[in-house]
């Protein structure tokens, strides 16, 4: 009599065949160029594919720094954003340059003003480890929570 399989036993075992053929696969096919051509080529291809990453990575980021410097003129501003801190009177626009879109966000009307809670970096079902108020355009306050 054959063992019965659970659902959890049977996404581990489609878990770890995909693992195989995306592991198995390149290291296969590195075997076979490996025995018709020598090691050398297949490891100056892979070396070459990396410092082109690493290139392209680099130019992604100084096109950001001079996108971000050209916006804002401020070295200052642009720094604070680059190392995505947030701050008492930062813009929204700011905001967002620095830790990305909000999550989700909660908006209140208000008699004089427009109030908006931005939140991150998700918990769990409506909880979020960072919430910041926006209030008329600019950050006036937050809660961080840690862990």
């Amino acid at each position: 009599m054959a063992k019965r399989v659970s659902k959890a036993e049977q996404a581990l075992y489609g878990w770890l065949l995909l693992i195989g053929i995306i592991v198995g696969v390149p290291v296969y096919l590195f075997d076979k160029v490996n025995k018709s051509v020598g090691w050398q080529i297949p490891a100056s291809v892979i070396v070459a594919l990396l410092i082109l990453a690493i290139l392209m990575n680099q130019a992604k980021k100084r096109a950001r720094l001079n996108r971000l410097r050209s916006k804002y003129g401020d070295e200052g501003i642009v720094q604070n954003i680059l190392a995505r801190r947030f701050w008492a009177g930062q813009t929204a626009e700011q905001l967002t340059d620095s830790l990305g879109p909000p999550a989700a966000t909660d908006r209140k009307f208000l008699k004089t003003k427009n109030r908006d809670i931005w939140k991150y970096h998700r918990k769990g079902t409506n909880r979020y480890a960072l919430r910041i108020t926006v209030e008329d355009g600019f950050v006036t306050a937050w809660d961080k929570k840690s862990h």
